[in-house]
């Protein structure tokens, strides 16, 4: 279980820089405004050519293949809440990185994640 839990650590961080990394590729496009064929095929093709946007594609393609992985060792029962600890590294990644305010509430709501995640690593 040691390897899976490696496996699902480095994929929970890959999933966290997936989206952190989206976020701010979408940021520099901007919001989608028109929602005409034209103007839609536009910011596609935006959103797809941004370094940001692609390195979150790759970092997600590579949670998922090692999601595939972990998987494959272990139950999804007890893998599934694990990846609740994303929740955390992508609020610290999104306060460092995008420079977001994370409230109160929502530290809390993670802190109630977190302790979740304890208690079904206890039962492993």
């Amino acid at each position: 279980m040691i390897r899976a839990t490696l496996f699902l650590w480095v994929a929970v961080v890959a999933s966290s820089l997936s989206n952190v990394l989206t976020r701010r590729g979408m940021v520099a496009v901007g919001p989608l405004e028109d929602y005409r064929p034209g103007p839609l095929l536009r910011y596609g093709l935006a959103a797809g050519s941004n370094p940001h946007v692609l390195l979150g594609l790759v970092a997600g393609a590579v949670n998922f293949l090692l999601w595939l992985i972990v998987l494959s060792w272990a139950d999804v029962s007890w893998a599934l809440p694990m990846n609740a600890v994303e929740y955390v590294i992508t609020a610290v990644l999104a306060i460092f990185w995008l420079k977001e305010r994370v409230s109160r509430r929502r530290w809390a709501a993670i802190g109630l994640i977190t302790a979740g995640v304890a208690c079904v690593m206890g039962s492993w």
